[in-house]
């Protein structure tokens, strides 16, 4: 498997022939089914809100507490 890369905002996404295209920020274009893009849209925003949450309470966790005494 490839290295993973670090992926920004995509440039342009349209529909043609029934497929959905995304152009990423590289100027590689994929294709896929308005079927897999509907899943992959689901997978990536519960993989984004989890690793939100994760962030959130590790920020959490090393914020000083107050302990009154």
């Amino acid at each position: 498997m490839a290295p993973p890369v670090p992926y920004g905002p995509s440039r342009k996404v349209w529909v043609n022939d029934g497929h959905v295209f995304i152009e990423a920020p590289d100027g590689t274009v994929v294709f896929m089914t308005p079927e897999v893009a509907i899943e992959m849209s689901r997978l990536v925003g519960n993989a984004g809100s989890k690793s939100l949450i994760n962030k959130v309470v590790e920020e959490d966790d090393t914020s000083e507490t107050w302990r009154g005494g």
